[in-house]
Order: C-alpha cells, then sequence, then structure tokens
C-alpha cells in the first residue's frame, strides 16, 4: 500500500511519525539511507533531540568513516550530539566464523551497544534506516533489528531507494548520488573466517580502484584462491574500463599485490538514481 503513495504523502508520513517522539538515537552509517533519515529527524524534532550514534570498527573504511563524522558539519548542523562507538568484531567468535547468520550478529551486537547508550542519555528510541527495497532481499540483520525493537520510520512511511534519492537531492544532502555501502566482510566467502589481514587487502583494493575512478566498485574474494578476486563495478563505469589502457594498468595494480586473475561481474552495480522530475 506504501507504493501507492506520492513521494509528498510518504515525507508527511514519515514526519508524522518522527513527531510522534520526544527524542531519539538515530544509527548513522553515512550512507543514503541513514543520512535521509537523519535529516528528516533533525528537521522535525532539532538537534537537541537527536542523538546521533555511528559504529567505528575494522569494517568500515577510512572515507566511508570519515564522510559518516564530518556529515553534520557539510550540512550546516552545529550542536548535534554524534558519538562514535568503537566495536571490535574480530573479538566476537560468532562473527568471525562467517556463517550465513554473520550480519545477524554483527548487527544484534552492534545495535545492543547503541541502546545502551542511549539509554544513558534517557533515550529509548533507535531509529534504523532500513528501506522498504531491502525488505526484497534476504538480510539476516534484519530479524536483529526486529528482536531489539528498533524502529524503521522510511519502511513505515512507504520509502524505496529511489524514493530516497529524490529526496536527498531536493534536500541538497551530497550522500543523495552515492553508491550503496556495506562493510568490508561482505567481500569475503560465507565460510572464509574474516581476519584484519583480509579486510585490510580488501580496503586497499577498492581503494586503489577507485584511484582510477571506480568509486563503488566491490572486490570480492575467492572462497579457495588467494590469487583471485572478482570486481564489481558500477554500470556507469563499464565505458571507464574500456578506455585505453586502463585493463593493463588494473592488472598491474592487482598483480602487484599477488593476484594473478581479475574476474569481471558482467551484471554490473546497479545504483537507483531518482531524476529530477521524481
Amino acid at each position: 500500500m506504501g507504493s501507492l503513495l506520492s513521494l509528498e504523502q510518504k515525507t508527511a508520513k514519515l514526519h508524522g511519525l518522527l513527531h510522534e517522539y520526544a527524542g531519539v538515537a538515530v544509527a548513522f552509517s553515512g550512507g543514503v539511507d541513514s543520512s535521509f533519515l537523519l535529516k528528516s529527524a533533525l528537521d522535525v524534532l532539532g538537534a537537541g533531540n537527536v542523538l546521533v550514534l555511528h559504529a567505528k570498527s575494522c569494517l568500515v573504511s577510512l572515507p566511508e568513516r570519515q564522510q559518516a563524522e564530518n556529515w553534520p558539519a557539510r550540512h550546516g548542523f552545529h550542536g548535534v550530539e554524534f558519538l562514535t562507538i568503537e566495536l571490535q568484531p574480530l573479538l566476537w567468535k560468532e562473527f568471525v566464523e562467517n556463517s550465513e547468520r554473520r550480519c545477524y550478529f554483527c548487527k544484534l551486537r552492534m545495535y545492543k551497544e547503541f541502546l545502551a547508550v542511549m539509554h544513558r542519555y534517557d533515550l529509548h528510541v533507535l531509529l534504523d534506516g532500513t528501506n522498504t527495497d531491502d525488505l526484497k532481499d534476504r538480510r539476516p540483520g534484519l530479524s536483529a533489528i526486529h528482536e531489539l525493537g528498533v524502529q524503521t520510520p522510511l519502511v513505515d512511511a512507504g520509502f524505496g531507494k529511489n524514493d530516497i534519492r529524490a529526496s536527498s537531492r531536493s534536500l541538497d544532502l551530497d550522500t543523495w548520488d552515492i553508491p550503496s555501502a556495506s562493510c568490508l566482510a561482505t567481500r569475503i566467502p560465507h565460510g572464509v573466517e574474516i581476519t584484519q589481514y583480509l579486510l585490510e587487502k580488501i580496503a586497499s583494493y577498492e581503494e586503489g580502484m577507485a584511484t582510477f575512478g571506480f568509486t563503488g566498485c566491490r572486490v570480492r574474494l575467492h572462497p579457495q584462491r588467494n590469487d583471485t578476486v572478482f570486481l564489481q563495478i558500477l554500470h556507469s563505469d563499464f565505458d571507464r574500463l574500456a578506455r585505453p589502457g586502463m585493463r593493463q594498468a588494473i592488472v598491474r595494480f592487482f598483480q602487484r599485490s599477488g593476484i594473478t586473475d581479475i574476474f569481471l561481474n558482467l551484471q554490473g552495480r546497479e545504483m537507483m538514481v531518482a531524476s529530477m522530475s521524481s
């Protein structure tokens, strides 16, 4: 039913939901969804009634962490309580084992930490940026969100990813067109133990690809072979890949790290980008 609503109606519904709370904490990654949710909460409730909780760990690259931490200043918000919560996921046995429930264990631990912190601020409502498109995929982390009673107002108001991008653009958020992000552990096949070494290698690979202009590229590891990676680039970057000398430069970059086989996912990464008329 939410999909039948116009963007204006969804926005009104979201603001109405937020108005029901005196104060909230927002789980903030700095990505498209949580940025829009944070902006909405700040606009509706005011900076003094919104606590921003950001998880810092080895699972998030430095550029993504910096983008999250300076978000309030970039968007003109001052006096916002922004707390960075340091997590140590490599100490969590159930996470390091990297089963298909890895995301559930991670989200459960993370949000339990968030809940403990916000309760010290006498806040009892934690908001998460899950949207309706997320419900279409198998996401074990959603089970943890529901289990802990975390609120998902973007889902309740009927916001999908394209709605969020369109609204973010109209609000002048610089996150409106960034690729969707996910933690570095998602590039490690299930069953392969997660280590600091592997996370750092993945981060270096993706930062290297970004220097070639492939922002948002995912570099996934092979489940058995250490000399093989799988590249997933944005649809819009296939033309860049065809530029003279580009393939050879990428091959040389990976060869310096001992990678001999580089496979390209021809499906690419889809990024829904809303038009100005959306």
